[in-house]
């Protein structure tokens, strides 16, 4: 009995969630990246997120690389190494408070960016690192006092 494979897209999730993103990075605030005391992991998160987004977008308007070739194989490799490293970030995030505005505020840029697309285009549960990193946030906003 033969079974018939597709050649996969070699688009990940996070790959496909890039793809769409190419405005937002060129237009994120700058307060994201600033430093304060109270918030200085939750912001350094931040800036690391958008230098691991930033990586994967770029990568995502490379021209497309003959299947199965060597080249498209490294590429793979590296795109997936970068959507870890952007999953990771997102995980380390949610589990980081966000006191000040600026933290606050760079949680949300992240959210505001990565939702939409998410929310369109894959079955999210609250399971995902996006969903966690709401959570996260509307904890930092009513101060841990949420149920």
């Amino acid at each position: 009995m033969s079974q018939m494979q597709t050649a996969p897209t070699g688009l990940s999730r996070r790959g496909a969630i890039a793809s769409v993103l190419a405005a937002t990075v060129a237009t994120m605030p700058v307060m994201a990246c600033a430093t304060t005391n109270e918030d200085s992991a939750a912001l350094a998160l931040c800036a690391a997120f958008w230098r691991v987004h930033g990586r994967i977008r770029a990568m995502d308007t490379d021209p497309e690389l003959p299947y199965g070739s060597p080249e498209q194989k490294r590429f793979e490799a590296e795109l997936a190494k970068l959507c870890w490293q952007e999953a990771d970030i997102l995980g380390q995030l949610a589990n980081t408070p966000a006191r000040t505005t600026a933290g606050q505020q760079g949680k949300a840029s992240i959210l505001r960016a990565i939702l939409p697309t998410a929310f369109a285009d894959f079955d999210l549960g609250m399971e995902c690192e996006e969903i966690r990193l709401v959570m996260s946030l509307l904890d930092d906003l009513a101060g841990g006092l949420a149920a």
